[in-house]
């Protein structure tokens, strides 16, 4: 049991390395906003209010949404990142 939680670790570890390469060069705009909130002089950004960090994660669901409509192949995302994806509805 113990070596089946050390492989699902392993196995979502893996995932998320995949899914960073992958998926935050698709949010530099949004990377970009928020490092854009460091004042001159600091090393860290100004503190989000929630209304601020939700905007950011519904702009970053919303780039992912244009992204997946965008594919020329419909699922490749799920495919380069090893994850089984829902049905794809053809176009």
């Amino acid at each position: 049991m113990a070596n089946d939680q050390a492989r699902r670790e392993e196995k979502a570890e893996e995932l998320a390395s995949a899914a960073e390469v992958v998926i935050d060069p698709r949010l530099a705009e949004i990377w970009q906003l928020l490092w854009g909130l460091v004042p001159e002089g600091e090393d860290a950004p100004v503190p989000l209010s929630a209304d601020a960090f939700g905007g950011l994660l519904r702009l970053a669901y919303f780039q992912g949404y244009a992204d997946a409509c965008a594919e020329e192949v419909p699922g490749a995302l799920f495919a380069e990142l090893g994850v089984r994806g829902g049905p794809v509805s053809p176009r």
